[in-house]
């Protein structure tokens, strides 16, 4: 035999007759309030039955006579439909936003921050930090303060309330993102930021996007400066940049020389000793020519001939003797070593054979002005660092001219009390790709202590071990005080280490049995289950991501790209304007090519 309907291990059926009971009870109460209050409207007194068996009786026969002697049946029939509105409607319509809103048992969203959580990048909390760390809003209130003065906003807080408020990164925070191309980068960790900004602006990318959508804004807090050797957006030369200008000792020759290496380190052969020694005969012929005057033109023609004296001699006439000795003996020692070692220095150092590259790092012909970094740091301006990848590009001048600002800063706030104010903006845009700053490991935590805020972007943690290793980008995900992990986090065992960072949470989870005559038994049981599984991290939607602040629960952010924000239409406009020069120039190029 079939058994009869159950829940819980009881009949169904008797529960169904105490549900309709109580319904049929509710209506025949609702009828009886619908005649006393259309009695009522009608301005007759109450001459029915009182509520009972005898109005359930008239009821049952229809007889409106007896039961609303004088009202009309339809007043009362339109006011019972009013209450019945009244008393069911409400009812539904909770249930249906509950039901609409109520979390899965095992969604993650309430088990991640809520705003409690994050409450310092929030909010008052976040205004009084601003203060604490910029001595120039001391006078506000702390609601007077601007929003694009508290910090960056990194996104909106995803959580089970209806509030969602936007967390801003301090002005002492270093960022992290890990996303895939067109996961939103540019345009909500990039654009905005580079926008709001308060001081001077660094910015690195390898496109023009970032360049199209903000210079034009950029201009009217101060002078914006193209670095753009490989003509990326194919804008004219607009000023010089000495490299050689900050080489005055063995430490700085050997930094410059480090960013050049960066890009034939881990290519190729394995041995060590070949990028080592290239590294010192770079920084030995740096400091020959940033000692005598000179520039890069003289590395590059030094690095073509191998028995050149006048390095050596330049650097004994300056007074560096031991550089000298080191360049005299790699010069005479082994010929199969010695151009093995000056081999591999040219190759780091093959964009100082591109003539078009060149133009931008040595004494031009023209009056082109001189980019004073000292001067810079000091501002308001904006600073746009492009490069192409591969190889002889453009990226170990980048990696320069950044570490050269980041340096030259780290000065000014330590003569200003130890922060700058405002602060200084750096968005390392494809840092792993174009600013392949050795240390940047190391510099990170220091930076954010003075006032300078980068924003490293990078498309996944092989592309950033690749470039500082295993080791150093460890220290650089621990160095990182705000972590964004965005769309296209496709490595197994880095989103298993993710989840697991992130955390468990306990679930809910019902399951059924039967009894000996057939009837189901519902227990509810708590499982401990991770808040996002590695499947969960790695289905991460575009424009969405999990922050991960210190001393705080994961988060899950809505970002905020440009296009969504207060400043969308000049933006938009700003990068027709500047597409459209990028085009007008190109388009004049083909032209110069096409000629016979």
């Amino acid at each position: 035999m079939i058994p009869s309907s159950s829940v819980g291990g009881f009949p169904l059926v008797p529960w169904l007759i105490v549900v309709c009971c109580a319904g049929l009870y509710g209506l025949v109460a609702l009828a009886w309030l619908a005649g006393r209050i259309a009695a009522v409207v009608a301005g007759n007194p109450w001459q029915g039955p009182a509520f009972g068996w005898a109005f359930v009786e008239d009821l049952i026969r229809a007889d409106a006579q007896q039961l609303w002697p004088g009202t009309p049946p339809l007043l009362v029939a339109v006011v019972f439909a009013l209450l019945l509105v009244l008393v069911v409607v409400p009812p539904l319509l909770g249930w249906r936003w509950w039901q609409m809103r109520r979390p899965e048992a095992d969604d993650p969203v309430p088990s991640l921050a809520s705003p409690r959580d994050v409450d310092e990048l929030i909010g008052d909390a976040a205004r009084r930090r601003a203060q604490r760390l910029r001595p120039s809003l001391a006078g506000l209130h702390h609601r007077e303060i601007p929003d694009t003065a508290v910090g960056i906003a990194v996104g909106r807080l995803v959580h089970p309330g209806r509030h969602r408020p936007i967390l801003r990164a301090s002005w002492e925070d270093v960022l992290l993102a890990i996303m895939a191309p067109r996961a939103g980068k540019t345009t909500a960790l990039a654009v905005p930021p580079i926008i709001d900004a308060p001081g001077a602006v660094l910015a690195t990318s390898n496109r023009s996007d970032v360049w199209a959508a903000t210079a034009l804004t950029r201009a009217s807090a101060g002078q914006v400066w193209l670095f753009d050797p490989q003509r990326v957006t194919r804008q004219p030369q607009g000023f010089w940049w000495d490299p050689l200008a900050a080489v005055s000792t063995v430490e700085e020759a050997a930094r410059l020389a480090d960013h050049f290496i960066q890009e034939i380190r881990g290519v190729g052969s394995s041995d060590p000793f070949w990028p080592l020694a290239a590294g010192d005969l770079l920084t030995c012929l740096f400091l020959a020519a940033a000692s005598s005057g000179g520039n890069l033109a003289d590395v590059q023609a030094w690095l073509s001939d191998v028995t050149s004296r006048e390095p050596a001699t330049l650097l004994r006439a300056a007074g560096f003797p031991q550089a000298a000795r080191s360049l005299a003996g790699r010069q005479s020692g082994a010929p199969e070593t010695r151009d093995g070692v000056y081999e591999t220095a040219r190759t780091a150092a093959r964009c100082l054979s591109d003539p078009d590259i060149m133009a931008w790092v040595t004494p031009p012909r023209a009056g082109l002005p001189q980019l004073d970094v000292h001067t810079f740091v000091d501002s308001t301006d904006t600073l746009y660092l492009l490069s192409k990848e591969g190889a002889g590009a453009a990226g170990p001048l980048v990696a320069g001219l950044t570490d050269s600002v980041f340096r030259t800063a780290i000065g000014y706030a330590e003569s200003a009390g130890g922060r700058l104010d405002p602060p200084l903006l750096a968005v390392l845009d494809e840092a792993a790709n174009i600013c392949k700053i050795s240390d940047l490991p190391q510099l990170y935590s220091h930076l954010g202590g003075r006032a300078i805020i980068p924003i490293t972007i990078i498309q996944n943690l092989a592309q950033g071990q690749g470039v500082w290793g295993e080791r150093g980008m460890t220290a650089l995900w621990s160095a990182s005080t705000i972590k964004l992990l965005g769309a296209g986090l496709d490595d197994a065992r880095h989103a298993d280490d993710m989840s697991r960072l992130i955390g468990d949470h306990d679930v809910a989870v019902a399951s059924v049995s039967r009894d000996g005559r057939g009837y189901p038994n519902w227990s509810t049981s708590v499982q401990r289950r991770r808040i996002l599984e590695p499947g969960d991290l790695r289905a991460i939607p575009r424009g969405r991501a999990v922050l991960l602040a210190t001393g705080a629960r994961a988060a899950m952010v809505d970002l905020m790209p440009w296009y969504d924000g207060d400043h969308a239409a000049t933006i938009a406009a700003d990068t027709a304007t500047n597409v459209a020069a990028i085009t007008r120039h190109a388009k004049a190029a083909l032209r110069r090519n096409d000629k016979p």
